[in-house]
Parts: C-alpha cells; sequence; structure tokens
C-alpha cells in the first residue's frame, strides 16, 4: 500500500497531539456508536468491503490508534474513518513530505523506553524483543511494562509473605475460572503491587527466588484477566511484565504459558501469524521444562492459528502433537497449566479450533467442520467434571448454538442459546460477549422466527451493559485463605 506520510516522531509537526486525536476517536465509538474496539474494527473492514478496498483492520488498530501509539493512520484507513463520521487526524502534511513513502499502512511512534541501556531499539517489534529475551536477556522488553505505584495496594505490606501471595493467586485464578477476569483484575493488581514491594525488600536474600516466580505467575493471571476482559493493551503489558519475571527466575514452563498468553491476546486481534510466532516461540521453553504441560497447550492453540488461516493439513498436524502431548504429560503439571487438563478442557478447544476452521471453508467443508465443532462441545458438556470452569461451559454452549444455527437446526440451537444466556450473568468476560455477537449474527441469518429475534435482542441488550473493565475491589473480598 502507497502511503505518503510522516509522522510527528519524523519532524513533521502535527496540529494536535496523537492522544488527542486518539481520545477524540475513543469517545466517538464508545459514547456516539457504542461499539466495542473488536466491533469498530469490524465496521471499518464491512465499509471497505462496500467500497472494494482491501484492509483488515483489527482491535489492536484501534487501540493503537486510541492510545496515541499511531500518531497517523494511512490515507485509506483516514478515508475510511471519515466515510464513517469519525474523527481523523487534523494535522496537513507539509509540502516537503508527498515524496515520502513507507512500506506500512502505519507509522507508528517510537516506544518510549522506560529505562537506559536496554539495546532496544525504537524499530524493534514486540515479537522481536520478545524472541530475545526468550534466548537472552529479558531487559529488552522494558519498554512495554505496565506503570505500577503504590496506590491501593492489598492488604498490610509489613505482614504480606510468600504464602499469602500464592495462596490469593490461587484462589484469583479459580474465580477467574468461575466468574471470568473482570471478577479479579482489580484485585488481582492491587496485590501485585504488594507483592513487588515484598519482593523489593528481600532482593538479595533466599525467598527472592520464589517471590519473583510468584510475582510473575501473578503478573500473567492479570494479563490473562485483561484479555478475557477485552483490554488488549493493558493484558499485553503484564504478560510482559510476567514473561520478564520468570525469565530472570528461569520458570521455563512460566514462560513458555506467558508466551500462550501473549498468543492468544494476538488471535482475539485475529492475527494468527502473529499468535503462530508467539506460540511457537513458547516451543523452546516448554521443552524444557519439567512434563509436558504448556507444550500441549501450544500445540492445541498453533492448531487454532492454522485453522484461522484456513489451513486444515497443518491444524490437524498441530492437534495430533497436542493430543501425544497431553499423553505423555505426567503429574508434575504446574498451577498455570492445570485449567487445561480438566476434563473437557481440550476437547472444548477443538470444538473451538473447528468453529474456527468452519468459518474460513464453504459448502460441505464448512459443514463438516460445524458439526464437528458441534460434536466436540457436546462431548466436552457430557464429560462429569465438576471443577470444569464456568465460563468454559458457557463457552462450550454458544459453540453448539452457533453451529446449530449455521446448520438450520433452530429449535435445538435456540435451547443452547437460552442456556447460554442464563449462564452469562454468573461469568464477567469480554470474551463472551464477543461470541455471543457471533452466535446472535448466525442466528439472525438462519431464521426470522419471533422467538429468535426475542433471543438475538436479550442478547444485544446484555451485551451492551457488559462490563469491559474490572471490579472496583469494593465489590470483590479478597480471599487469602
Amino acid at each position: 500500500m502507497d502511503v505518503t506520510e510522516l509522522d510527528t516522531a519524523h519532524g513533521t509537526p502535527d496540529t494536535e497531539t496523537a492522544t488527542g486525536w486518539g481520545e477524540r476517536l475513543r469517545i466517538y465509538r464508545r459514547a456516539e456508536l457504542g461499539l466495542s474496539r473488536a466491533d469498530f474494527a469490524e465496521l471499518v473492514n464491512d465499509r471497505a468491503r462496500r467500497d472494494g478496498i482491501n484492509v483488515a483492520c483489527s482491535e489492536r488498530h484501534v487501540a493503537r490508534w486510541e492510545l496515541g501509539e499511531v500518531r497517523r493512520p494511512s490515507k485509506v484507513y483516514r478515508a475510511l474513518l471519515t466515510a464513517l463520521g469519525a474523527p481523523v487526524p487534523e494535522a496537513l502534511l507539509s509540502s516537503s513530505a508527498s515524496n515520502v513513502r513507507f512500506a506500512r499502512d502505519e507509522v507508528p511512534a517510537a516506544p518510549r523506553s522506560r529505562s537506559a541501556g536496554t539495546g532496544h531499539s525504537p524499530d524493534s517489534t514486540l515479537l522481536e524483543a520478545l524472541a530475545s529475551a526468550v534466548v537472552g536477556a529479558p531487559d529488552i522488553l522494558t519498554p512495554w511494562l505496565p506503570v505500577l505505584d503504590d496506590s491501593e495496594m492489598s492488604g498490610d505490606t509489613a505482614t504480606l509473605d510468600l504464602d499469602t501471595v500464592c495462596s490469593t493467586t490461587v484462589g484469583l485464578r479459580e474465580l477467574d475460572q468461575r466468574h471470568g477476569g473482570g471478577a479479579i483484575a482489580y484485585a488481582a493488581v492491587g496485590l501485585l503491587k504488594s507483592a513487588t514491594a515484598l519482593l523489593a525488600r528481600h532482593r538479595g536474600h533466599a525467598l527472592a527466588h520464589a517471590l519473583l516466580v510468584a510475582t510473575a505467575d501473578l503478573a500473567r493471571l492479570i494479563g490473562w484477566a485483561y484479555h478475557d476482559i477485552g483490554d488488549q493493551h493493558r493484558a499485553r503489558q503484564y504478560a510482559v511484565m510476567a514473561l520478564i519475571s520468570a525469565r530472570r527466575a528461569g520458570a521455563d514452563s512460566l514462560v513458555a504459558s506467558t508466551l500462550y498468553v501473549l498468543g492468544r491476546i494476538s488471535l482475539i486481534e485475529r492475527d494468527p501469524r502473529a499468535a503462530l510466532r508467539m506460540f511457537q516461540l513458547g516451543q523452546l521453553p516448554a521443552q524444557d521444562a519439567p512434563g509436558g504441560g504448556e507444550s500441549a497447550r501450544l500445540y492445541a492453540n498453533e492448531a487454532w492459528a492454522h485453522a484461522m488461516m484456513g489451513d486444515a493439513a497443518r491444524m490437524r498436524t498441530a492437534l495430533a502433537r497436542a493430543e501425544e502431548e497431553v499423553a505423555r504429560a505426567g503429574d508434575l503439571i504446574d498451577p498455570w497449566t492445570q485449567v487445561f487438563f480438566t476434563p473437557g478442557e481440550f476437547t472444548g478447544m477443538q470444538s473451538v479450533i473447528y468453529n474456527e476452521f468452519a468459518l474460513t471453508a464453504r459448502g460441505q467443508t464448512a459443514e463438516h467442520y460445524t458439526s464437528a465443532a458441534i460434536d466436540a462441545a457436546r462431548a466436552s458438556l457430557a464429560g462429569p467434571a465438576p471443577e470444569r470452569p464456568a465460563r468454559s461451559i458457557l463457552f462450550d454452549n454458544i459453540t453448539i448454538a452457533t453451529g446449530m444455527f449455521r446448520l438450520g437446526q433452530i429449535d435445538e440451537a435456540m435451547s443452547f442459546a437460552t442456556s447460554a444466556l442464563a449462564l452469562t450473568n454468573q461469568v464477567d468476560s469480554g470474551r463472551v460477549g464477543d461470541r455471543l455477537r457471533q452466535m446472535v449474527h448466525a442466528a439472525t441469518l438462519a431464521s426470522s422466527r419471533s422467538d429468535v429475534r426475542d433471543m438475538c435482542h436479550a442478547i444485544r441488550r446484555t451485551a451492551r451493559t457488559a462490563r469491559r473493565t474490572p471490579r472496583p475491589m469494593s465489590e470483590y473480598r479478597l480471599a487469602t485463605a
């Protein structure tokens, strides 16, 4: 794509700051349209398709615009935003910029380094930095870290100890699995601030290594929680924090697990190639870790990325490798990996993967994999697993309902859709809202029956009122048992 523009990092003066335009765009998206970043990205893509323009706007594009990481989107994106009535940067190009061409769609603002001497180049991508961190020094990732201040720490930091941090993290993880990331993010960040202060006091002492692993585990959980909420920018920041700490601690399984989280962030942003690189990079520490837990999960998610790209052969190969690793995994399953080995979880994931591939296929192939997704989700639900996360059970119901709507099995689809809607009150998750919207889309195309319309209306109402921010501490009493 031909882009003839400069951003302020290259010397072209702006009449407004990058964050000023980004804030106006965010207000327009939320206040006037009432859309999530993912839905707004799809709105841009819909407009592009109508205009015969080949772009692939994602949630990450919108996040980078709103956060000021991209100071000026490309001419094509500016035209699409204008056509949608959305604000665009007000800066005009200088005449001297007219002959400058860039290979990329957008010119990103250089990341601001938080510490000198990290060896980080402003042109480095996060993926490049991750690769360097996995095999070398993790400090290269410093520019991507979140900012932690001393406000809203959890509990009395003078009496906080390692056992409390670990036990509370276990409780938060269980709460996330039952009720979603929105139920824990606020409390978990407060605990992380306190745990980080505790680690600083014990640096160089015998407890330092165990505290480093504990803070890495907690930061990874926070990254996953923000991913579940729908805030992928913060999710990346906390996942990077987890990876740095895990790498410094030599916790190979936790490094691999954090790369899994980063890959899932790219998947939800519909960037399967970046996700695949994350998962493949995670196999390096996973192969060095005791047991095969993380390796199995990474292979399963590689299959998801291949499915999103429409590559059935590689999808099946990755799933076969995942099954081999699951069979080989011993009893050394780390806390951050245990949910993957809950009965029904792997089968439920297969259903999501088959459903994803069905979206890329046509005709009988699409029907075959839609049916396979339904069968796998049914098997997942049928298994006796009282400890299985409520969020996973909800996802299974959505997968079955969505597939049945596509196959025209309206009555059965409505049964599972109704069950899914009833479960949404238990789970505070942005990902649930995204999948419910996909189900509504399939239902709307499948039938004009009044009960289907009523169900779709109820789900849309639920999705509009769903929070994409964590609950305040006052709504959640932090358990430390």
